[in-house]
């Protein structure tokens, strides 16, 4: 090889870009209930968004979706730093991430989807790095809230039953000196005529699992709307739901 050749041969390779090769990168992304377990397949799953956090590009997105976990090892015994959460059973989900540097990248969930009124937003930012894995327990991100369903029965002479259905995110129970204990929230239903507040009434747990419930006597006839909620003030979980109804006293 002459020198100009060679001399060429080197100008080009030096010029020419480094090539480099994106790296399938796997994390796994649970959601957990506050207070409670992880949320799962029996309320509907979660939906999970993976983005660049800089950028907002789109890299990854599915569901959660599996069971609610060991309640003994999540709730009954207490939890020793490095101890091992999850099985196989566990809900969650393996994002699978093609990347050719560390990228900070924003996790959102949106969940429960089986009960739209109750969903909730969460996200959290987080580095990956290029081929190492995140597996495990994963990367969990604590959702608040209560699942709260709530309804009305009107009867004879203005007479309403107010009913509110609640459990935990991951759909634990809520049960008199059980895990999830009715002593320990509270839970009202606000009602509202023309868009102003006209009482408010004590829901009682009626049970046997997850129901609060209350009657009242309305004197006028109209349109309502009751806005039925749950709240633990030590957790800061809160639980709403709203519906309308109609009183004929004609």
């Amino acid at each position: 090889m002459n020198l100009r050749k060679y001399a060429l041969l080197l100008l080009t390779s030096t010029l020419m870009p480094m090539v480099s090769y994106a790296e399938p990168t796997q994390l796994m992304i649970r959601a957990m209930a506050n207070d409670a377990k992880y949320i799962g397949t029996s309320v509907g799953g979660v939906r999970v968004t993976v983005k660049d956090a800089e950028t907002d590009e789109l890299l990854d997105e599915g569901w959660i979706n599996g069971g609610t976990g060991d309640t003994d090892r999540l709730i009954k015994n207490p939890i020793h730093r490095g101890e091992v959460l999850t099985d196989k059973n566990t809900a969650g989900y393996l994002s699978t991430v093609d990347i050719d540097a560390p990228r900070l990248v924003k996790i959102t969930l949106l969940g429960p989807y089986a009960y739209r009124q109750s969903l909730q937003e969460a996200s959290i930012t987080t580095w990956l790095i290029p081929g190492k894995d995140l597996l495990g327990d994963g990367i969990t991100i604590k959702m608040p809230g209560f699942i709260a369903d709530g309804w009305t029965q009107v009867l004879q002479g203005g007479v309403v039953e107010f009913y509110l259905d609640a459990s935990l995110m991951c759909g634990c129970p809520i049960k008199k000196n059980g895990l999830w204990d009715p002593k320990n929230y509270e839970a009202k239903a606000i009602l509202m005529q023309d868009e102003k507040k006209i009482d408010e009434i004590p829901l009682s747990f009626t049970g046997p699992i997850g129901i609060f419930s209350a009657k009242t006597q309305l004197k006028e006839s109209g349109h309502y709307k009751a806005i039925l909620y749950v709240i633990d003030s030590k957790t800061g979980n809160v639980g709403l739901d709203r519906t309308m109804f109609e009183i004929n006293l004609d």
